[in-house]
């Protein structure tokens, strides 16, 4: 039996054609490092927009806070402030304590925040 050899490039060119399955993004995976996949993932998490809940009057939020207070739970607030891309702001954290018409959150990041009343339009447990 005798084996034909075929010029390099030509073999190349075979093996290219019908041999070989590109991948496609799924070869470039492992070039990325954790801080990049982190950073993808809170941007793909911030583009998720929530609709406009009721606006809450400055009653029920204070006795809204007042609860999540005492009983150490998380609140999520939406504000009654938008930001660059007219989408309301959002807020998770802790009330650490309340002051007036202001309460001060911790975030989840650890951050405290100061909020006042005013700026509150709709508090969720």
């Amino acid at each position: 039996m005798h084996l034909k050899r075929l010029p390099d490039d030509k073999m190349a060119t075979i093996f290219f054609q019908h041999d070989y399955q590109d991948r496609g993004m799924l070869k470039w995976g492992g070039f990325y490092l954790s801080d990049h996949t982190s950073a993808l993932a809170k941007m793909h998490a911030a583009e998720q927009v929530e609709a406009p809940l009721p606006e809450q009057d400055i009653a029920e939020v204070s006795r809204k806070l007042a609860n999540a207070w005492h009983t150490k739970k998380a609140v999520h607030l939406q504000l009654n402030v938008m930001d660059d891309d007219q989408v309301l702001k959002l807020v998770d954290g802790i009330v650490c304590g309340i002051n007036d018409d202001q309460i001060i959150l911790r975030l989840v990041s650890g951050h405290y925040r100061r909020l006042r009343l005013g700026e509150i339009r709709c508090v969720q447990l």
